[in-house]
Order: C-alpha cells, then structure tokens, then sequence
C-alpha cells in the first residue's frame, strides 16, 4: 500500500444555510458516514482570485492545528473548471462573541463576567498555541471568538476562527504587505505602519482590545465607528483609552475592578514591548486578578 494514492468521493447532505460572508455561505450538513453534523464553507465564485489564497489558508491552518479552541477542519475540496471551493470543518452551534456584546448591548445588560473570563481563558490559551507553533492570527476580534457548547457535556466551550491572514513566521519574510491586514477596530498600532515586524504582541493587543469590549459592552473607540477607519488606525496608535472600569458594573467589587483595569492596559499598550510578552502571559494576569 505504501505509496498507492488513494481517492474517496464523500458526500453530504445539506441542510440549509446557517450564514454568509463577504467570501462565501456556511451550510449546515450531515455526515452520513460518521452520522455527525458538519459545517460547510463556500466560497462565492465571485471572489477574486487574490483572495482566494486566504479562504485556501484558513482551511489548511484548521486541518494543521491540534487544539480544543481551535475550530477544526476536516477536508478541502476544489471543482475543476467551475471555480467553486469548499471546506468541511466542525459544526458549531451557537453565536460568536461579538452577537452576544451587541445583544447585550442593545438590552442594556452585561455579559455574565464569568463568562467573559472562560471565553478569554480558552481563546488566550488558542492563541498561545498559535504563537508557539510560530503563527501569528492577526485578525483576533470578537467576531472570530464562537461561543458554543460540547455536544457531548454540555460545557460552554470558545473557538477561535479564522486563520485567513495569519502569518507564519516559520517561512523567510515575503515582501510587505500591500494592503492593511485585520480589522481597523482590533488592529494593533504596529500592524497599521508599512513594513513593521509583527510578532505575537499583534494578537495580545486584538486579544486585549476584545476583552475590553467583551467587559464595558463598548468599544474604547465607539465614537470613530461609521466614519474613515484612518481615524481608528490613528487611534490605535496615539489615544488611550477610558479605563475599563468606568464602564463596568457597580457589582464587580473595587478591588477586581482596578485588576480588570491593570490586565487590559497592560494587553493594549502602544509598545509591542510594554505589552504582555505572550499570550500565556496575559491569560495569567486575568485568571490571577479574576481568581
């Protein structure tokens, strides 16, 4: 058998659309063979072919990745000639992390503390894993942090999704980037200047920016919301933000407060290097102040 190529055409059953993108359609299916629910990504024949590398990546970095809050993918297909690509990945039920701030933010409630820490527990352990396998996401955001449930126990259990642009620092350095690379709201300062070394401190800054959302139920920049982004990369760069403690609950007690406070400071600080130095660092702090 060694080097016999082998080839097995599996199929799904679709049973409808569960949601859509600016790349493609995600279809809920059924696995006839494993008799499990699946996800199916996509893509829209539409997109151009820059971009398609991006939908290629996120499927190969969710094959590669071992990790319990990494969503996992189980199979790339491409139809010859018709231009259409897809991938099957884990079907995960439930919302991810920015619905649940928007509703609760449209409810004027907040998002049990709790929850917001085993969330960020499990995303900051993903990242980790990410960074020590020489991978930087760079697209970390509220939006690419599902919140679902283990089928089997019934845990909540947090995904970390989307590895589209991520770089892999293993690889020589290719020629800059020619467009921004994430989102302007989460993007950390150094990713907005041309021809800047990105590292992990990107993703503890996007991390940071998302827990400080996830706590206060705003984004430390809402005001710049809706108009150019240049006015949010310029405030990624030079404004600091409110501390997080002038939003959250009367509740939370003074002391874990001021420690909520420390923690997403010292995540979103300008200087790579007054940052936490990995994401294991900063999941530290948190689970230290919130213990």
């Amino acid at each position: 058998m060694a080097g016999t190529m082998l080839a097995h055409t599996k199929q799904y059953r679709v049973e409808g659309c569960i949601g859509e993108g600016g790349m493609g359609w995600v279809y809920k299916a059924w696995d006839p063979v494993l008799e499990r629910p699946v996800a199916l990504k996509v893509m829209k024949p539409e997109v151009p072919e820059s971009e398609r590398d991006r939908f290629r990546r996120e499927a190969i970095w969710g094959a590669r990745f071992c990790h319990p809050a990494i969503a996992r993918v189980f199979d790339l297909v491409g139809v010859p000639g018709q231009g259409i690509s897809w991938f099957v990945m884990e079907y995960l039920p439930g919302r991810d992390l920015g619905t649940l701030i928007e509703r609760a933010r449209k409810r004027d409630t907040a998002i049990p503390l709790r929850l917001v820490i085993d969330v960020f527990r499990q995303i900051l352990s993903a990242l980790q894993y990410s960074h020590d396998c020489k991978v930087v996401h760079r697209d970390v955001k509220p939006e690419n942090m599902f919140v679902t449930r283990d089928p089997n126990t019934r845990f909540v259990t947090s995904k970390l999704l989307d590895f589209g642009v991520a770089l892999d620092r293993s690889q020589p350095p290719t020629s800059p980037e020619r467009h921004l690379v994430g989102d302007p709201r989460y993007i950390a300062p150094e990713q907005t200047e041309h021809g800047r070394r990105i590292d992990g401190r990107a993703d503890v800054y996007a991390a940071g920016m998302s827990l400080y959302e996830a706590l206060c139920n705003r984004h430390p920049f809402a005001d710049l919301h809706g108009g150019p982004f240049q006015g949010l990369l310029q405030a990624q760069r030079e404004r600091k933000p409110a501390p997080v403690s002038t939003y959250l609950s009367d509740e939370i007690s003074s002391p874990l407060a001021c420690g909520l406070d420390v923690v997403v400071a010292k995540a979103i600080a300008k200087d790579p290097d007054q940052r936490f130095e990995s994401a294991r660092d900063m999941l530290e702090a948190l689970l230290d102040v919130a213990s």
